[in-house]
């Protein structure tokens, strides 16, 4: 043999899974592998290695492994590494899962990650380039790849601005309700996030709504000063969307005081961080908070070119240095508010169909 320089022998197989016309074809093969200086069975162990790695040893499966790891190291909870494996499942493993990790290089990697930075979730492509990291340096120690692609790769990025209530844009507003939509959350979660979306309030506001404050024949929320966050009583036009949810929670808890009580002490609402530790739950960690969906509802209505600022920022209630000012026109808002809400109850509805249809 080339290598050890000594006579050796090799088995081709055992008949009948090897034919008599497929042994002498092996035997020309490994015969014209000799001529050439090539050890047939370093040649076997290359070719083996290499259906290995193209199988075995892709960036999914590596993940997968990282990630178990991980957990068991680390001790990050379960919902952790489900967020983790979501954020990769959406923004890697569409194009990379496939790819045998040994063969991802540098320009690959940008390549796929420059749309992320282009859809402007500069904070979940910093997120995703360090999980990459970490992935490439755990097959680096599994003797899987000989450098860590990623090594640098979050400077040839924009760095994210600190920002502390990150909002989707409205055109990402399908991808959220398609996964609100099967979110594994409970009925009334899910019913908490559409009522503040729906109805452009802070998520103390949200789940501080009773039956009390809701005039079912006229549309109207009315919610009293001492739970606005300016102490201003503030009214909310709502919309036949809202007015749904409303419907739908009357079963559940039209016997109490709150519109959404606490699973734990049903007397009281719900926890104004429970809408937001569900949307990190559904993989939006990093892009939504549930303070970040009035954004969302205050760019479409300004894009559609439909509504007066002073409106929208009525709608938000946002404070107004001169007061006079907004008193005086406060019946005004209210009317065109009540345009602007069942709009947007639309608006949402329409999203809520293109997911469906995607």
């Amino acid at each position: 043999m080339p290598v050890t320089k000594k006579r050796t022998e090799m088995s081709l197989g055992t008949y009948p899974h090897l034919t008599l016309a497929r042994s002498r074809a092996l035997r020309d093969e490994y015969l014209y592998l000799l001529a050439n200086g090539i050890d047939p069975q370093v040649h076997n162990s290359y070719k083996a290695n290499a259906l290995k790695d193209a199988t075995e040893h892709t960036l999914q499966a590596v993940a997968r492994k990282w990630l178990d790891e991980k957990v068991k190291t680390s001790g990050i909870s379960k919902d952790h590494a489900e967020d983790i494996w979501r954020s990769l499942e959406r923004n890697i493993f569409p194009g990379l899962g496939n790819v045998p990790i040994k063969e991802i290089r540098p320009k690959l990697l940008k390549q796929h990650l420059d749309p992320i930075e282009q859809r402007g979730v500069l904070e979940t492509l910093r997120r995703i380039i360090s999980r990459l990291n970490e992935i490439f340096r755990y097959a680096a120690t599994e003797e899987l790849i000989e450098f860590n692609p990623a090594d640098n790769l979050g400077q040839r990025f924009s760095k994210p601005k600190k920002q502390n209530m990150p909002a989707l844009p409205p055109s990402e507003l399908p991808r959220f309700m398609a996964s609100l939509a099967n979110a594994s959350v409970r009925l009334e979660t899910r019913m908490l996030i559409e009522w503040q979306l729906l109805t452009w309030v802070r998520p103390g506001e949200a789940v501080r709504v009773r039956w009390v404050d809701i005039d079912i024949d006229n549309g109207m929320w009315n919610i009293p000063a001492e739970f606005m966050k300016m102490k201003n009583p503030h009214k909310v036009p709502l919309s036949k969307e809202a007015i749904r949810i409303l419907k739908s929670m009357e079963p559940i808890s039209r016997h109490g005081e709150w519109i959404f009580p606490s699973i734990k002490a049903p007397l009281s609402h719900m926890h104004e961080q429970t809408a937001n530790a569900a949307i990190i739950r559904m993989g939006f960690g990093g892009e939504l908070v549930a303070h970040g969906m009035r954004s969302i509802a205050r760019t479409a209505a300004e894009e559609s070119g439909k509504f007066r600022t002073e409106v929208l920022e009525a709608a938000l209630a946002h404070s107004k240095k001169d007061e006079i000012i907004a008193a005086y026109n406060r019946a005004e808002y209210l009317a065109e508010r009540m345009v602007l809400m069942q709009w947007w109850g639309d608006y949402v509805t329409a999203q809520k169909f293109k997911a469906i249809a995607a």
